[in-house]
């Protein structure tokens, strides 16, 4: 069972850091074999074809990686002008909202990867490759966010919670 929970807590803190690193090291053997395929004058098309999927399945890991570690863009000065309760709102809504569009994206993107993958049978042009692999990656890691975003969102409500329970006991101790 510790084995288990120890796995899971593994995964939970690095699992898009491990994929992203298999993919950096792939693409960057493959980058390399292919300047070494273009000095010999070696045609090898699928190399700038299989680095280029391998970054588009890194671009929606980070995507779900900054929701992870809460570094996506936002404005902070809007942060400035208001309340730290009124900020835990917006953050709340703005994690809802971003909630709404992965699940658009989840739902809606079922029946595009149906439709690329099994009705019109799409592949790439240098690999021969199922065009279901590429974009898998954004319907993926659609759901990772939504996993990440809920987490984030009941990891900020029990900051709030501790924050202003220390706030009441530090005003029971003033009087």
């Amino acid at each position: 069972v510790d084995t288990m929970k120890n796995t899971l807590k593994f995964l939970d803190n690095n699992l898009e850091k491990c994929i992203a690193t298999v993919l950096i090291i792939l693409m960057t053997a493959t980058i390399f074999l292919e300047v070494i395929f273009r000095y010999c004058h070696i045609q090898a098309p699928w190399t700038e074809e299989l680095a280029r999927y391998m970054f588009v399945w890194m671009i929606y890991l980070g995507c779900s990686a900054a929701i992870k570690l809460r570094k996506h863009l936002k404005i902070d000065a809007v942060q400035l002008l208001f309340s730290e309760k009124v900020n835990f709102v917006l953050d709340l809504v703005s994690n809802a909202v971003f909630l709404i569009f992965c699940i658009f994206l989840i739902t809606n993107g079922v029946d595009l990867l149906y439709k690329i993958g099994f009705v019109q049978h799409q592949e790439s042009p240098a690999m021969h490759l199922p065009m279901i692999i590429p974009y898998t990656s954004w319907w993926f890691c659609s759901i990772l966010m939504v996993f990440r975003l809920i987490q984030d969102s009941i990891a900020r409500i029990k900051e709030r919670k501790e924050a202003v329970a220390a706030q009441r006991l530090a005003k029971g101790k003033e009087a």
